[in-house]
């Protein structure tokens, strides 16, 4: 019986790394799709954490782009499984012109 429990706990925990993976590489895929889109460079993301929000588990993840190849911007990119919520960007700074 411990031997199945064990085995059982096992299977449970490489699910949930499997799924925490494939939520991953859908985040990275589908910024470097919206960067494209919005034409920002997508510099790095990661997983920033989870919260428990009106009965389910979202994921946050941050991401840091530059729209004009000097800045450093960071995103806030919201998942519940594999659907996005939101996305959220900070207001794009405008670099000096160098006019003035």
């Amino acid at each position: 019986m411990a031997e199945l429990l064990g085995l059982l706990a096992i299977c449970l925990l490489a699910a949930g790394y499997w799924q925490v993976r494939r939520q991953s590489e859908f985040a990275r895929h589908w910024l470097e799709r919206y960067c494209r889109q919005q034409q920002f460079q997508l510099l790095s993301v990661y997983r920033y954490r989870y919260v428990w929000q009106k009965g389910r588990l979202l994921a946050q993840f941050r991401f840091e782009f530059s729209h004009d190849g000097l800045q450093r911007d960071e995103g806030d990119l919201w998942l519940h499984s594999l659907t996005v919520l939101k996305v959220s960007l900070p207001v794009l700074r405008e670099p000096p012109s160098p006019m003035l």
